[in-house]
């Protein structure tokens, strides 16, 4: 940021993700003055998308749910955006070997793995968990509803594959059915997509809505301290300025938004008792694929992942492509070391050559993919922070970990939209503040 002093703004917003540059789009759209406050270099948070020797790597794999409220919230803001299906036909791997999975009849079929029984059962088991209702079992952990749905343990194998995949979640004795089921019939009915041009789309696009609307957004800003008051909240920035907002969203983490505001207790316990979902994240461009046919692989008796996004996106030159495979982490501690190892033995079994056909590669060990899990025992989606910040004045929340609607990327968006929609029906007291222009860059 420059010297210049800042004096007040309408509606401050902590954070330029997904979340951040949806409230303020939202609100700028509205005809609040905005500025959005980023402390580092780039916008985006986790949905950059970084160039590499003309490829683009998503911060690991990411897919957009058609219909869960991301989509529709983009059409709102004009944000454009085109992409491509993957395939629901793929492989699995169980004991180090490839084996078909059952994504269409014909695949069942050969699916070597399952008795004629379990083969049978498939198609009933999976239009039973499209047509059942999420919210009847919220509060019903993974574990337990599969364990309700057969007695196989191959079949049961198969339903926590699907929960990872539609979820990125691998903590099934307590991660909320209520979250896969939805998740699930979401991409039963549309599908998901590989977006063109990497994530990079959305946050750019969502910036130029923002900013074509009148929002201000300040990079290398960081907030050290909110103060919550009756009139307005004070807002402190690491360089010693501060100035005044009539509201203020953290579109942040829960551990930043507890640090801003240290003396707030339920936000405090909020950041202490959440539970990252994660993921460590091999992502590569190579030159060719040896095995174009391979474009999706997910473990069955391992928490695996591979897609090949090239294969429906267009993440580079024509001809390379852009792998992403991952490994859905658990609980605790994990050794980064092995799982890169094992994630690289999975592109050995489905891509055997990749190695000599490699231009770029990054690995990510801990890569967060949603901020909380949602747990059963607290409701799932319904035990999230709500958008308002409790006993506050003018202080909201936005994020992944935010509000009873959504999941990953959703989640986000409907955040940003409901928060926004929250701090500009309040009536705010503003005759004080002098709402003079904002420093930017």
């Amino acid at each position: 940021m420059n010297t210049q002093t800042l004096t007040a703004v309408h509606t401050a917003i902590i954070g330029g993700g997904l979340a951040g540059l949806t409230a303020a789009a939202t609100l700028a759209r509205a005809g609040r003055q905005v500025l959005v406050l980023e402390k580092a270099r780039h916008i985006g948070g986790r949905a950059v998308s970084q160039p590499r020797s003309g490829f683009l790597f998503n911060l690991g794999p990411h897919a957009l749910y058609v219909g869960g409220g991301a989509s529709d919230i983009l059409a709102e803001l004009g944000v454009p955006w085109t992409g491509g299906k993957p395939s629901l036909r793929g492989l699995a791997v169980t004991e180090n070997r490839l084996v078909p999975m059952p994504g269409a009849p014909q695949d069942l079929l050969a699916a070597n793995w399952l008795t004629l029984a379990e083969k049978a059962a498939v198609p009933g088991l999976l239009a039973r968990m499209a047509r059942i209702s999420p919210e009847s079992v919220a509060d019903v952990p993974i574990a337990e509803w599969v364990n309700q749905q057969t007695s196989s343990a191959s079949l049961r194998r198969f339903l926590h594959l699907l929960v990872r995949v539609s979820t990125y979640a691998n903590a099934p004795e307590v991660f909320s059915t209520a979250v896969f089921l939805q998740q699930f019939q979401l991409a039963f009915r549309h599908n998901v997509r590989y977006l063109d041009g990497g994530w990079q789309t959305l946050v750019d696009g969502l910036r130029a809505a923002a900013e074509n609307a009148g929002a201000q957004i300040v990079t290398g800003a960081r907030v050290t301290a909110v103060t919550d008051q009756p009139h307005q909240v004070v807002i402190h920035l690491a360089d010693g300025q501060t100035f005044q907002a009539a509201a203020v969203i953290m579109a942040v983490d829960p551990h930043t938004a507890s640090q801003l505001v240290p003396e707030h207790k339920q936000l405090r316990q909020w950041a202490e008792t959440t539970v990252p979902v994660q993921a460590a994240c091999l992502d590569v461009a190579l030159r060719h694929v040896p095995h174009p046919e391979r474009r999706y692989v997910l473990g069955l008796d391992r928490p695996l992942y591979f897609s090949n996004h090239s294969a429906v996106a267009r993440l580079g030159p024509d001809g390379g492509s852009v792998i992403h495979v991952a490994k859905y982490l658990p609980f605790g501690a994990s050794d980064a070391a092995q799982d890169e190892a094992e994630l690289e033995a999975l592109l050995d079994l489905v891509q055997p050559g990749w190695r000599a056909a490699l231009i770029e590669r990054r690995f990510l060990p801990h890569m967060t993919v949603v901020n909380d899990l949602a747990r059963a025992d607290n409701g799932g989606l319904h035990g999230r922070p709500g958008y308002a910040l409790p006993h506050s004045h003018r202080l909201y929340l936005a994020g992944d970990w935010v509000g009873p609607h959504g999941w990953l990327a959703d989640a986000a968006l409907l955040s940003g939209k409901h928060a926004a929609e929250l701090a500009q029906e309040q009536k705010i007291e503003i005759k004080e503040l002098e709402m003079d222009p904002i420093a930017t860059r």
